[in-house]
């Protein structure tokens, strides 16, 4: 249940910066958003799919690749923005 709730909270990343006024056309909204997906399709995995081994070793596969590649999404998408912040320093404090 809690990786369902981190999927659909990093999905709805963009419409909050976009909300906040935020340009949500940058790379690192969209590396949130991917990695969203990645947490959904770990949870679809842990479903109990019937059909024959084959089907079953690749939905393995998927349930242990999916949630690594979220967490390099989220994480890229993190870095990205803080350094977008440390690059564009001015934005936090404006006189």
């Amino acid at each position: 249940m809690h990786i369902i709730v981190l999927g659909i909270a990093c999905l709805s990343v963009q419409f909050f910066a976009k909300y906040a006024g935020m340009n949500v056309k940058k790379v690192l909204y969209d590396l949130v958003g991917l990695g969203g997906l990645f947490f959904l399709l770990t949870a679809a995995s842990g479903l109990d799919i019937g059909g024959g081994d084959t089907l079953r070793h690749i939905v393995g596969l998927v349930g242990v690749i999916s949630p690594i590649m979220g967490w390099l999404c989220l994480l890229g998408g993190t870095l990205m923005g803080v350094l977008d912040l440390l690059i564009h320093h001015e934005r936090l404090l404006p006189h």
